[in-house]
């Protein structure tokens, strides 16, 4: 089964993730989950990340729903941002200090 645009910036990052040995997961979606949760929660070095993954050139497509998960994990210390290659999420882990580039 081919891959979308975003399921391929997905498996990009896990895959970093992984070699990195970065705790993640994906949350599952449904009726009884929370909305606007992050595609991928990860911890690394004690820090709490949000990652919500877009297809190139999607970056601006979230939802309010998105919007507001990501700046509530930001306003509790947290770092959460939209990721639309893995070149995003190496340089936002670098600026944060959790990656030494």
């Amino acid at each position: 089964m081919a891959q979308t645009p975003e399921g391929r910036v997905k498996s990009s990052i896990k895959s970093w993730l992984n070699s990195q040995g970065f705790y993640h997961f994906s949350p599952i979606g449904g009726p009884f989950a929370t909305h606007g949760i992050p595609d991928l929660v990860v911890c690394a070095h004690g820090r709490f990340i949000g990652i919500e993954c877009k297809a190139p050139g999607k970056a601006k497509n979230t939802t309010a729903n998105q919007d507001h998960q990501l700046k509530a994990i930001q306003d509790s210390g947290g770092l959460a941002f939209v990721a639309t290659s893995l070149d995003d999420v190496v340089a936002s882990f670098a600026r944060c200090g959790i990656l030494k580039v």
